[in-house]
């Protein structure tokens, strides 16, 4: 297992609008990496763009930042060798960083006085009416 930190260099946060609509739906893009990877022993150094945006246009959040990711030993520092060449990324690094990425989006909406870009309850009604959720299993019991 890799050990992961994440780092934000850059926060761009713009409030788009005075009112807010009844209904608001976010756009949460995670670019990874968002420029060259670095090297350096047994580390790598992974550039991110994380943006939130709304529909209608209300809100702009923009974080950039770096991953650190260490390797504990020769066989995941080739596989991770590999997979950066490859562009893909393991899951347990994408999820550190868009965890990380989307509490501080979180923070920074509650901030500017806009809701937080986290899925609706009418989302997950929606989702779970089409069957997205029991596939998943998520039932009616489950606690999201």
């Amino acid at each position: 297992m890799y050990t992961i930190s994440v780092q934000l260099t850059s926060i761009n946060a713009e409030k788009l609008a005075t009112t807010l609509p009844p209904k608001v739906e976010f756009n949460v893009n995670l670019t990874l990496p968002s420029g060259e990877p670095i090297r350096k022993g047994n580390q790598y150094i992974l550039p991110f763009t994380f943006t939130v945006s709304s529909l209608p246009p209300i809100v702009q959040i923009v974080l950039r930042g770096n991953a650190l990711v260490i390797a504990k030993n020769e066989n995941e520092l080739k596989k991770l060798d590999k997979d950066v060449k490859e562009k893909k990324i393991p899951p347990p690094i994408i999820q550190a960083i868009f965890t990380n990425a989307i509490a501080d989006s979180i923070l920074i909406s509650r901030s500017l006085g806009i809701p937080p870009p986290v899925p609706g309850i009418s989302q997950l009604q929606q989702m779970k009416s089409s069957g997205k959720l029991e596939k998943k299993g998520f039932g009616q019991e489950s606690v999201i």
